[in-house]
Formats: C-alpha cells, sequence, structure tokens
C-alpha cells in the first residue's frame, strides 16, 4: 500500500510531528510505502513562516500554492491520500477540484479548529480568492476523517463527515520518567524555611505563549517558584524567576522530564475546544504531575486529583502549586498520569490501529 501524507508543515512544527511523523517506523516496518509532503520544504518553511510584512506573506502564500497544486496532481498514483489538518494555511479557491481528481480513499485528519477559521488567512485584497468553505468540503469528500478530541468529533460529524475519535498520542519509549523525579529541582532559589522549591515547566511555542503569560502574577508571587519555559516567545515574560529555553527535537524529552510541574494554563475559546491536550500528554508520559485549565481536551484525560490536577481561578493556580510542593503527591499523580497515557494515549497501541484504518479502506 502506498500512502501519499499531505502535511500542512514540514514536522519541525508538532502538529504534523504527532499526526503523521511519529506514525511512519511502524508503518514502513509493516510494508506501507510512506512518501511525506509538506507544500515546501523545511529550510524554505523556516526562512517564510511568520511572515513579518505583506510581502513575505505573498511569498509564503504563493509557495505554499505551487508546492500543494504540484502535489495535488501526483497524488493519483497513490493508493490513500492522507491530508492532516488543511490542504494549505489559506483556503484558495479550487484546491478542492483537485481533490476530486483523485479515484484514491481519502483521509482527512485534524487536531485544530480550522474549520472554523484558516491557520493563516489571507489579507485584503487576497480574501476574494478564498474559500472558508474548503474544509467542509474536504471533510466531506474524505472516506475517513481522524479527530483528534471529542469536540472535533462532533463538528465534523454535524457537517456530515465520515469522523471517528483519533487522540493524539505520545511515544511513551521516548517521553519517559526521570531517575530522579524529586530531587531534581531549582538548587538556587531563594526559599523560606520549609519551603519546598519548584520547577514549573511549561512547553509550548510562540503562539501559544499568551496563555501561559496570563498565569504570570500568579507565578511571580510565589516564594521558592522557577518558571522554564521550553518554546515560549520571551518578548512576552515578563516576571521573575523565569527562564525561556530554546525548543529542539533532541532536548524537549530531557527539558519536560526535569520539571517538577507542568502546567497548561489554557484561554477558554472556540479555537481552544480543538485543541488535544498535547502538553498534558507529554508531562504525564514522563511522570510529571500536570496542572491544567478545566477545559477543552484536557477534561477528557485529567481526573482531578487522581493522574492530575485542575485549576482555573489563581487562587485555585496557587493552591494547586503549594500543595505540589509535596514530593509524596507529586509522585503519586506523576506516576497515575503516566499510567493514563500507557493505557490510552500512547504511539504502541495507536500505530497499529492507524494501520488497520488505513487498510481497511482499500
Amino acid at each position: 500500500m502506498r500512502v501519499l501524507f499531505l502535511t500542512l508543515y514540514p514536522d519541525t512544527a508538532a502538529s504534523p510531528r504527532y499526526r503523521v511523523a511519529q506514525f511512519l517506523p511502524y508503518l514502513r516496518a509493516h510494508g506501507v510505502t510512506c512518501d511525506v509532503c509538506p507544500p515546501m520544504p523545511a529550510p524554505t518553511w523556516r526562512r517564510l513562516y511568520g511572515a513579518r510584512n505583506r510581502r513575505e506573506a505573498l511569498a509564503y502564500h504563493l509557495r505554499e500554492t505551487w508546492g500543494r497544486v504540484t502535489q495535488l496532481l501526483r497524488a493519483r498514483h497513490y493508493d490513500v491520500v492522507f491530508v492532516q489538518k488543511a490542504l494549505m494555511s489559506a483556503y484558495v479557491r479550487g484546491m478542492t477540484a483537485l481533490l476530486r481528481r483523485i479515484d484514491a480513499p481519502l483521509v482527512y485528519d485534524l487536531d485544530d479548529a480550522v474549520h472554523l477559521s484558516p491557520p493563516h488567512p489571507l489579507g485584503l485584497p487576497g480574501r476574494i480568492v478564498e474559500n472558508r468553505e474548503q474544509v467542509k468540503k474536504v471533510a466531506t469528500r474524505a472516506d475517513l476523517v481522524l479527530a483528534g478530541n471529542r469536540w472535533l468529533v462532533d463538528e465534523m460529524k454535524a457537517l456530515g463527515a465520515p469522523a471517528v475519535l483519533f487522540p493524539t498520542v505520545v511515544d511513551t519509549d521516548r517521553f519517559t520518567p526521570g531517575e530522579t523525579r524529586d530531587t531534581d529541582t531549582p538548587p538556587r532559589l531563594p526559599c523560606s524555611a520549609g519551603v519546598n522549591p519548584l520547577r514549573v515547566g511549561w512547553i509550548g511555542t510562540p503562539s501559544t505563549t499568551p496563555a501561559v503569560a496570563d498565569l504570570g502574577p500568579v507565578l511571580a508571587g510565589l516564594a521558592g517558584t522557577e518558571t522554564v519555559l521550553v518554546g515560549a516567545d520571551a518578548g512576552q515574560v515578563h516576571w521573575d524567576p523565569a527562564v525561556c529555553v530554546p525548543w529542539s527535537y533532541e532536548r524537549e524529552a530531557e527539558e519536560v522530564r526535569r520539571f517538577s510541574v507542568g502546567i497548561m494554563p489554557l484561554r477558554k475559546d472556540t479555537w481552544t475546544r480543538g485543541k488535544c491536550a498535547l502538553k498534558a500528554l507529554l508531562y504525564m508520559a514522563s511522570g510529571v504531575p500536570c496542572v491544567a485549565t478545566p477545559f477543552g481536551a484536557v477534561r477528557d484525560i485529567i481526573r482531578n486529583g487522581e493522574n492530575g490536577l485542575f485549576a482555573d481561578e489563581p487562587a485555585a493556580w496557587r493552591d494547586a502549586f503549594e500543595r505540589l510542593r509535596d514530593p509524596v503527591l507529586r509522585r503519586s499523580l506523576g506516576e497515575a498520569g503516566r499510567a493514563t497515557v500507557e493505557g490510552d494515549y500512547s504511539l504502541k497501541a495507536a500505530a497499529p490501529r492507524l494501520l488497520s484504518l488505513l487498510e481497511g479502506l482499500r
């Protein structure tokens, strides 16, 4: 079986890495030929992504359109075509017509609320060539829609698409608990007598920094607490002690492993409902207790007080951090979180299921 994976970005971005790239070794080991095609190569994407002006944005969209059109014209040579997140970051008219030329079964995979708006919409006057109904057309053309959380399943079914729940999962052989979980804390924080120091950690992207920045006043007021932000936009971090660490694939698992507590504050909006709680899964797989806003997909993963903690208002966040100074509680929640991921959100279980779903389309 030959499968063409049309990813929205190269796998340096989290979405294609967790929804496609991590499955490839298993699929290939079981006889599947996998060709992965983002609209542009990674070096070009890194140069053009996050355009700072209209000219750079135009260059990004033109390069993306050319690449995707070329790939869709070649897609008829495959047994299955797998579209990850969206055809393109702007919903240009006419792209779905190319999909109709493909006889192979179509899989549409999404882990964001991209049916609400494009990831990178065109500015004026480019909007005249946009089709905001493109996701609906792709989803209803698809033979199978893999939705990353229950809300997305419901949204896709409401459009008339054949959606099933396929949560984002974690490689539990890569994200593992550290051997020094309770002693691996900041060594030089000013602490009052009897206060155990905490390394409060967060991992994300510059675009998701505002949610953790909202929590800054709470974190700044905690004695003996250092915040480590992996992948954040340092320009939005205005409290001490806080350390911004650049994200890298090679270091991310070790960085998460060194957290005392992992946090997932969320802004409660419709776009966030489409998120798949990856931050929580990474912490939990690493044996790190997670504190999260009780909103969206995380409510299906965390059982408050059993395998993690919920916090909504500032006082609840402060209380959660103070409770988690207790290493016994940290260990208990961390072990329960790890067990949850191993049981329900592991790559080991999801990869065979994806293979079965793909084979069932032939």
